[in-house]
């Protein structure tokens, strides 16, 4: 089994969002990076396909500086091999212009799965692994709980969620990209100390190149939620402030 993943890095909106002088993108000097979380996900499920049928996995981080420690924290945690895909700030988000730049670089891989997470919390547009899937003509499926490959590695059997709580089990030639919602479990933790030995005698490879002009999305304007209404902070003891309840309960016609 061969299997890559795709780590996207995405602005940590824990942070506040700035947005930059041109009002189209976000401050990249103001803004920090971390793994999309899905992405994190999918690494986990491609490290349990790893352990369950001695294949190897690549990690492919996208992104600008912080893909690289995604990269070493992958090596970590069990990756083979790490790919360093330089991708500019603008163009993170547009799921178009990255599957296309991403296409010829797994298309000579000979990839049995390729998994993402299902979406990110960046994207502009439908998710990366159906346009993916769609470049590479191989087949997607989204939405995944689970994933089993057989003895042979001809075919997956995969668990996708629907709405509702329904669960659906379907079989899937291979090669495929799979889109996954959270892995078979919570994506492993290792320490620092392991991170920053991988990072030490991490050997990336780059895939360098200027980004395919397509048909993708513009942003034209970035703006932030406007406040409405504001909330009134009450001062005072235990009986001030219950008394200030009653009152504002009563001037609005609840009591």
């Amino acid at each position: 089994m061969k299997a890559a993943v795709v780590l996207r890095q995405v602005p940590d909106v824990v942070e506040d969002l700035v947005i930059a002088g041109d009002g189209r993108s976000l401050s990249e000097e103001d803004v920090m990076y971390i793994t999309n979380e899905l992405d994190e996900h999918a690494l986990e499920q491609a490290l349990l396909l790893k352990a369950r049928h001695s294949g190897t996995v690549t990690a492919i981080g996208l992104g600008g500086d912080a893909a690289r420690d995604a990269l070493a924290t992958s090596v970590a945690k069990g990756a083979d091999e790490a790919v360093f895909v330089p991708v500019d700030f603008a163009a993170r988000g547009d799921n178009v212009v990255l599957s296309s730049h991403l296409a010829s670089a797994l298309r000579e891989g000979g990839y049995d799965v390729i998994l993402a997470g299902v979406h990110a919390a960046d994207q502009l547009d439908a998710g990366l692994g159906g346009l993916l899937a769609a470049r590479l003509g191989v087949p997607y499926v989204g939405g995944l709980t689970g994933v089993q490959l057989d003895a042979g590695g001809r075919t997956a059997v995969v668990h996708k969620e629907y709405p509702g709580g329904r669960l659906g089990v379907l079989e899937v030639d291979l090669p495929a990209v799979l889109g996954i919602q959270s892995a078979e479990q919570p994506p492993r933790y290792v320490p620092v100390s392991k991170v920053l030995q991988a990072k030490r005698a991490l050997q990336v490879k780059e895939v360098r190149g200027p980004l395919p002009q397509v048909a993708g999305v513009t942003v034209r304007k970035l703006l932030k939620p406007e406040s409405a209404t504001h909330a009134k902070m009450l001062q005072g003891d235990e009986d001030a402030v219950a008394t200030q309840i009653v009152a504002l309960v009563k001037e609005r016609g609840l009591l």
